[in-house]
């Protein structure tokens, strides 16, 4: 596994693809729990930042990059929805 924590644009971030890859998740469902989590409040929304990564197919998709902050939240919730 690669590290959790990334450096993007002089901040310390974490992408969808980590968090999926470490939380045993499938990628499209972390990517709905962000959308869905974004679609309810819209003050998160700066918590994610929404970017392309290249496929093992060559193809583009989505991914999110996530502060601290937003990796937290949505951690947060995977635990909830275990209990």
């Amino acid at each position: 596994m690669e590290t959790l924590v990334i450096m993007k644009d002089q901040q310390a971030v974490t992408s969808s693809l980590k968090v999926a890859e470490t939380f045993g998740k499938r990628h499209k469902n972390v990517i709905q729990s962000i959308e869905n989590l974004t679609a309810e409040n819209s003050a998160l929304q700066n918590m994610f930042k929404l970017g392309t990564y290249l496929s093992k197919q060559n193809k583009t998709l989505p991914m999110y990059y996530m502060n601290r902050d937003g990796f937290t939240l949505l951690v947060v919730g995977f635990i909830f929805k275990r209990q």
